[in-house]
């Protein structure tokens, strides 16, 4: 089972959300991918196989102690669902979606599929886990975390969180499609609520059409606050033209919500006779 120490530790490395949103999406060299992956994969395949002392081999000498203070738990699987990257590669997070028991007063235990965010840094030729001292708080997708006196409020927040897809609910959008005038000039927009008590940070990406630009006018969202995504199309010809797919991206539940985006026909097209 997953316990507060864990939990809390987990959701301090989410501070590290709190950067800059081009240094989050840094895309990694193949090799520096592939390194974060394979240290990554160990530590959390010795957490399924109740191994930790495998675990404690990828963690940083300065947070050994903690790591040693912490409650080990075992947990059943995990999925690497992102890695981003920041300081030109010399830091990362891992968003990992962890199948385990989470433990609750007043609730019992439940079998949970839980987004933890870790941190990482490369340091004498390798990548190692860390942590950062949450005793100030840290802001997180389900607002300050503080350890100790505060343990109570803590667990009362995450008796709000029985799995993934509640989290995921908290975030909302008020279409997944938008429709543009495939001949002439236009706009259309979604609009993105953050019903959580955090910050998210949200990214928006699809497929390059010419004359189409998506833009958010926010890529950071409190919470309770609302953001939209613009697009707007300015039509290179008059031709029929596909409908694409993009995608909203928000880092730290690491959910991907699909957005489709469509072109009506020109006018000739939609007056054509049917055929006999």
């Amino acid at each position: 089972m997953v316990s507060l120490r864990f939990m809390t530790l987990a959701f301090a490395a989410c501070a590290a959300m709190a950067q800059n949103a081009n240094e989050l999406f840094e895309k990694a060299p193949p090799h520096v991918e592939a390194a974060l992956r394979e240290r990554v994969r160990a530590f959390y395949q010795a957490h399924v196989d109740g191994k930790f002392r495998a675990a404690d081999a990828v963690v940083h000498e300065d947070s050994k102690e903690v790591f040693f203070g912490s409650k080990k738990e075992q947990i059943r699987g995990f999925e690497i669902i992102r890695l981003q990257y920041s300081d030109n590669f010399a830091n990362a997070t891992a968003v990992v979606a962890v199948d385990t028991d989470f433990l609750m007063p007043g609730f019992g235990k439940r079998q949970v599929k839980i987004p933890l965010t870790t941190l990482w840094k490369f340091e004498d030729g390798q990548w190692w886990w860390y942590v950062r001292s949450p005793e100030h708080g840290v802001d997180t997708p389900f607002g300050t975390m503080k350890p100790g006196a505060e343990q109570e409020d803590v667990l009362g927040r995450l008796a709000n969180m029985p799995n993934v897809e509640a989290i995921r609910k908290q975030i909302a959008v008020s279409k997944t499609e938008v429709v543009l005038n495939g001949s002439e000039p236009g706009s259309d927009e979604v609009v993105i609520v953050n019903g959580m008590p955090g910050e998210v940070d949200l990214e928006f990406v699809c497929a390059s059409v010419p004359g189409l630009e998506a833009k958010l006018d926010k890529e950071r969202l409190a919470g309770g606050e609302r953001a939209t995504l613009r697009f707007t199309f300015q039509p290179p010809h008059k031709l029929a033209k596909d409908p694409v797919e993009g995608t909203l991206r928000i880092a730290q539940t690491a959910q991907v919500i699909p957005i489709r985006i469509a072109f009506t026909p020109p006018p000739d097209l939609q007056k054509a006779p049917p055929k006999p």
